[in-house]
């Protein structure tokens, strides 16, 4: 077989396979990282929130390669209810099931902590915002993880203890001296704490379900 038939099979394979696939227009296993970083750091110079946001949309593999093994799902604004709007759901699917996390976006501008060390108006909204779906989760996961065709979200096998990540202000703006408290909150809370920083850095390729220890899902 040439390499030309060789590749037009594969991707008939590959193509056959992305179309099983749930929510397969969220899908993400490739794109232009390099560009997307370029992006997002114009993003944070010169935009706010929602420009950020418009870049991980376009560019959904910053938030891939972040919090996932390398390919996974991200699924942008999703609508819990009539109550709250998500920044971002992502999921990777693992050997028992699908693992989810949700992605709570604040300003590039605002502070993690406050002067005397305390957790800033913004990070708590933050923290808030991430506990008020999972409690909404909580009171709805059989309509959240029901797939579409059954009329449910289609957030499948969706946990109201689902992880979180919030990406909050520069690190140039963070002091070493919060890092101790942030780390116990992250602890505590399972959600990650991190600057904006840290999509456009070399990825660490640590998924959530590592960082906080649920190795049962690896």
């Amino acid at each position: 077989m040439s390499r030309k038939r060789e590749f037009t099979a594969a991707r008939a394979t590959r193509d056959e396979w992305l179309a099983q696939l749930p929510l397969r227009e969220y899908f993400v296993d490739h794109g232009a990282t390099t560009e997307g970083r370029e992006a997002l750091r114009c993003a944070l110079e010169e935009g706010g929130e929602r420009e950020i946001q418009r870049v991980l949309e376009s560019h959904p593999r910053l938030l891939v390669q972040r919090l996932t093994s390398g390919m996974g799902w991200v699924i942008p604004q999703k609508r819990l209810g009539s109550e709250f709007v998500t920044d971002f759901l992502v999921a990777e699917e693992l050997s028992p099931g699908f693992y989810w996390q949700a992605v709570e976006l604040e300003s590039p501008r605002v502070r993690m902590f406050t002067k005397t060390g305390d957790p800033s108006r913004y990070l708590v909204h933050a923290i808030r915002q991430i506990q008020d779906w999972r409690s909404w989760l909580e009171s709805n996961q059989p309509y959240a993880s029901r797939p579409q065709s059954e009329n449910g979200l289609g957030l499948i096998q969706i946990s109201p203890r689902l992880p979180g990540l919030i990406l909050i202000g520069r690190r140039q703006a963070t002091s070493p001296k919060t890092n101790g408290l942030r780390r116990q909150m992250m602890a505590d809370l399972r959600i990650e704490i991190r600057s904006f920083d840290s999509l456009i850095d070399t990825p660490e390729r640590m998924p959530l379900y590592v960082r906080f220890g649920d190795l049962s899902w690896a």
